[in-house]
């Protein structure tokens, strides 16, 4: 199957990972892998390019240093159903002889892809296929499906079977294993049976202290018809509290493949039981017992969601850079969109006065937020994360937003209209630094009227949903001196926002810029602000000083302790943004 593999048509981006995994990051989603290597060992990227990831040999690092993990067991669980023959889009194949359409054949070259050399030097592949082929022909070929040419008549809802248990240098066996043209289909789909099959098989070949991971890669049908027991959620479960978390890979363009199949309510489920869903623990919820599921399962995707065949080598690939031991520059930068607060009441200083040090003002609000944003997301912190600038409400043009002069001299009023949505004039992406700071002049972007905090997230949700990549991390950073949305633009409230934010996996920091808890009088401050960080599930310590409700967390004590970023001076913000910064830097030396 090698050159095959070499020939393949799929152009493939480098590996996609999660920032927490290999940098150690706040808020990542896999909540392990810790033993992955940073900034050593690979290439630099340049542009928008981040470069190659270097494997680094066991027994030294790029930097000189022992490695010190133990590469893990990743035993990759692949359905074999039938309806893994259709398409993403779940029409039937019509290129033949190869079917390069088909769900099989694309799901098996990005296995292959996966688990090549080198990577399979710092993690243990191994391979499942459910449900087994007993042989005597009563699985069928790929092509036998497509044409309908022959039957499966193997038995109905059998386990799976261990083809390759998880070892060092296993790539090649798996490539010469698996075959879309040879390895053959089954009927019924008992993914509870599989799933048995993993934990029994993991159990069997565990270490001390090396890590184990399953990788489920299915299309989500039916199992709920053709074999409801065992269901496979407590089954996620009790793997996750034996310490064997579950990826959950659901391949399929749409969430039901067919009438009446299992589809992505299924999947945000298993992704939240198996410990492994974005952003987790941020998006599910704990029944009390460690029994994990999706807090929102008809929400947006917390599972690995792909859609065609470059998607899916994406999220495989993001597994494997995630999990990946001794492996350097291998994180995939996480989309971090701040949104910065440009109503009135930044002209004032962090103590509330007015400004008397003009033409620049660089005692204000506004001057010190443009100018600690333009030195957070200043080079090279840009080439390893993905920074975008959202400003609220957004300046609809003919002057009828004002500069911070005119605001401090009262020499012009504000008439842009009230209440409106945020813009995004720079979208994350990777070496957007220097467009941000050539963007944002505290002395010409224009401060507007009203606080329409919520509607300000409306647009970062809209926005960051809308350009999800498998396997890459999204952050929301909301800088406001907290004042009176609740006066000027009650509806929609923030708070519910963010909730449903942190239930799609992106967190929310919240960077409360004010020497006050309240900077006027009636003006929302700290109490706001701490609920925002629990509902964010970014606050100081959380969920120590969180409750969790019917929408979400919020503080126990709004009135307590501050859990959000507080920022009284210049200083103190260049502090809280940078250490985000730092915390979600991916491939950065901590």
């Amino acid at each position: 199957m090698i050159s095959r593999i070499l020939l393949g048509s799929l152009a493939l981006p480098l590996l996609a990972v999660s920032l927490a995994a290999s940098c150690g990051g706040n808020g990542g989603s896999s909540g392990s892998a810790s033993s992955n290597a940073t900034a050593s060992g690979g290439s630099g990227g340049t542009g928008a390019d981040p470069g190659v990831g270097g494997f680094i040999a066991a027994g030294g690092s790029g930097g000189g240093e022992p490695a010190v993990c133990d590469p893990p067991d990743v035993l990759v669980v692949l359905d074999r159903t039938l309806t893994m023959h259709k398409t993403p889009e779940g029409g039937t194949p019509n290129d033949g002889p190869d079917y390069k359409s088909s769900k099989w054949f694309q799901a098996i070259t990005a296995i292959e892809q996966l688990v090549a050399p080198p990577l399979d030097k710092g993690i243990r592949f191994g391979v499942e296929l459910w449900p087994k082929d007993p042989g005597g022909g009563t699985c069928i070929t790929l092509a036998e499906r497509v044409l309908d040419t022959k039957q499966a008549t193997n038995p109905t809802c059998q386990e799976g079977e261990v083809l390759i248990s998880p070892g060092l240098d296993q790539g090649t066996a798996i490539q010469a294993l698996l075959d879309p043209a040879t390895t053959t289909l089954c009927t019924t789909t008992p993914t509870g049976n599989a799933l048995l099959t993993a934990e029994q098989h993991l159990q069997e070949i565990a270490a001390a202290g090396r890590e184990q991971y399953v990788v489920l890669v299915t299309d989500g049908a039916d199992w709920d018809q053709s074999c409801p027991d065992p269901n496979p959620l407590p089954i996620a479960q009790a793997l996750m509290k034996k310490g064997i978390r579950t990826y959950i890979v659901g391949f399929s363009a749409t969430g039901d493949i067919q009438p009446g199949g299992v589809g992505a309510e299924f999947l945000n489920n298993m992704a939240c039981a198996g410990g492994t869903a974005k952003g987790f623990p941020a998006p599910c919820a704990d029944d009390g017992n460690g029994n994990f599921t999706a807090t929102d399962p008809t929400g947006t995707s917390l599972y690995l969601k792909a859609g065609n065949a470059t998607e899916l080598a994406l999220a495989l690939k993001s597994i494997g850079g995630k999990l990946c031991c001794n492996c350097g520059d291998t994180c995939d930068p996480p989309e971090i969109l701040i949104a910065l607060d440009r109503t009135l009441t930044m002209h004032k200083t962090p103590n509330g006065d007015t400004p008397a040090d003009g033409p620049d003002y660089p005692s204000s609000k506004w001057y010190q937020a443009v100018t600690a944003i333009e030195k957070m997301v200043a080079p090279p912190r840009d080439k390893h994360a993905r920074y975008g600038l959202e400003l609220w409400p957004r300046d609809p043009g003919g002057e009828t937003c004002i500069t911070l002069a005119e605001r401090v001299t009262n020499a012009k009023q504000a008439t842009n209209p009230f209440c409106e949505s945020g813009e995004i004039v720079v979208p994350p992406a990777l070496g957007s630094g220097a467009a941000i700071q050539q963007y944002l002049d505290p002395a010409t972007t224009r401060i507007c009227i009203s606080t329409p905090t919520g509607e300000a997230l409306f647009t970062a949700t809209d926005h960051l949903l809308k350009s999800v990549t498998p396997g890459r991390d999204q952050y929301v950073v909301l800088v406001t001196d907290g004042a009176d949305w609740d006066q000027s633009c009650p509806d929609p409230s923030p708070l519910p926002i963010v909730q449903q934010l942190a239930a799609s996996g992106i967190r929310t920091f919240v960077v409360g810029f004010s020497a006050e808890g309240a900077i006027q009088p009636g003006g929302v401050g700290a109490a706001f602000l701490n609920d925002m960080a629990c509902a964010g599930q970014t606050a100081k310590g959380f969920p120590a000083g969180c409750q969790e409700g019917p929408g979400g967390f919020v503080a126990k004590d709004p009135n307590g302790e501050v859990l959000y970023l507080q920022a009284s001076d210049a200083a103190g913000l260049d502090k809280a943004l940078s250490g985000v910064a730092d915390g979600l830097c991916c491939d950065c030396v901590k």
